[in-house]
């Protein structure tokens, strides 16, 4: 389906929290929505769908959604989780755009918050959530232990080492402390000196290679329309294309896959993931290639999956991401900026809102509104939203113009 001028984003806000201003995802995401509203010069009663991303972890009552709304006092037609793990919020844009498309609903109300750092034992959850509960729960693993599988198999395919994976840590953090919100801005400017001598968390990952639960809390709220309405908007931004595909829900699983339908490489394997499948979507759907994007915000919770995850999206053939690394091209200035609020890595991961992050990254960046480092004459970004062990994927590419 060419559905690349059916609808945009017509009013966006975003709202932050710390330790010093402790706020909770309810909290959060109404002042994000609010700021939306306003920006969409529309009212809360103008709104007919909601959809929000899965519960935060920082509030886990069910049915969130709802609860929302009703702090809200906002009836809608339609309200509903996107539970597709963290791949949910960004899947809801293209959810907005095929209820605009077809008529159900004028105003599509998007929005995702979380303060898990400020309200939650982050060491005591630990694997709990991601974890198959028998066949890897019971040995005690933590979440980076279950991604360094991942990192240990695509080093000893593609031979990419600790020192290339800290050149990625570097990179993200030269974005990062640029950032007024990023969580390890206040550690400054590093080096691969500073990444290797850092800790292992689980080998062969240390902690530069790793994302932190930070900062406090985020929220990011988003009002879809038609294009048509979207003419008289202050600064739309189009939802040109968008896809998703979800593989399995534990890494064990991951392992056992020997048949899909999607291009996910010989199986089995576990380097090529279904993020290959919904970017082939998107770029169909938008009729646009990698090379015609101007940026990429990426759900890069340690380096190796930054690598992953440019791959599948099509910016450099399998286990060849380091060469772009290399190249300097995703650093501020280069031709392909990566993740430029630090990404998960540096600006940090506040909970289930970090998906959303990236989305608030993007459009803030084709709206000439960045709040670290700008990218000069943007119009296109590819944003990805993953979730679970690299089992949920979501993509949207998203432009200041019309395709």
């Amino acid at each position: 389906m060419k559905l690349g001028n059916a609808a945009a984003i017509i009013g966006f806000g975003d709202a932050y929290a710390d330790k010093d201003n402790k706020r909770d995802p309810l909290q959060l995401a109404t002042e994000a929505t609010a700021i939306a509203l306003a920006d969409a010069d529309i009212k809360k009663t103008d709104v007919d769908t909601l959809f929000t991303g899965r519960a935060p972890w920082s509030d886990c009552r069910p049915q969130w959604n709802n609860i929302f709304a009703s702090h809200l006092q906002m009836p809608v037609k339609l309200s509903t989780e996107v539970t597709f793990h963290g791949a949910g919020v960004n899947a809801m844009l293209g959810m907005a755009v095929e209820k605009i498309a077809t008529g159900q609903a004028d105003y599509v109300l998007c929005v995702q918050s979380d303060a898990t750092p400020l309200f939650v034992d982050t060491v005591a959850m630990g694997a709990a959530t991601d974890a198959d509960p028998q066949f890897e729960y019971p040995y005690g693993p933590t979440i980076p232990a279950l991604y360094a599988q991942w990192a240990c198999r695509y080093m000893h395919e593609f031979g990419v080492t600790e020192e290339d994976l800290a050149m990625v840590a570097v990179q993200h953090q030269d974005w990062g402390i640029h950032h007024p919100k990023a969580a390890k801005r206040r550690f400054g400017k590093i080096d691969i000196e500073t990444v290797m001598n850092s800790p292992y968390i689980a080998a062969p990952l240390r902690r530069w290679m790793c994302a932190t639960w930070g900062p406090g809390g985020t929220a990011g709220a988003f009002i879809v329309a038609s294009a048509e309405k979207a003419a008289s908007a202050r600064a739309p931004i189009y939802i040109n294309g968008y896809g998703s595909y979800s593989t399995h829900e534990y890494l064990v699983e991951r392992m056992a896959l020997r048949n899909a339908p999607a291009s996910l490489g010989a199986l089995p394997n576990l380097t090529t993931t279904g993020l290959t499948e919904a970017a082939a979507q998107a770029y169909a759907m938008a009729d646009m290639r990698p090379g015609d994007m101007d940026m990429v915000q990426l759900s890069g919770n340690f380096a190796h999956t930054v690598l992953m995850e440019l791959e599948d999206l099509g910016f450099a053939e399998k286990g060849k991401a380091m060469d772009l690394v290399r190249s300097g091209a995703m650093e501020p200035g280069g031709s392909l900026p990566v993740d430029t609020n630090g990404g998960w890595l540096s600006f940090g991961q506040p909970g289930i809102s970090c998906t959303v992050d990236s989305i608030v990254e993007a459009v803030r960046q084709l709206r000439g509104d960045a709040m670290g480092l700008g990218v000069p004459d943007a119009e296109r970004a590819i944003v990805y939203g993953g979730g679970g062990m690299l089992a949920c994927h979501a993509v949207s590419i998203l432009s200041n113009k019309a395709s």
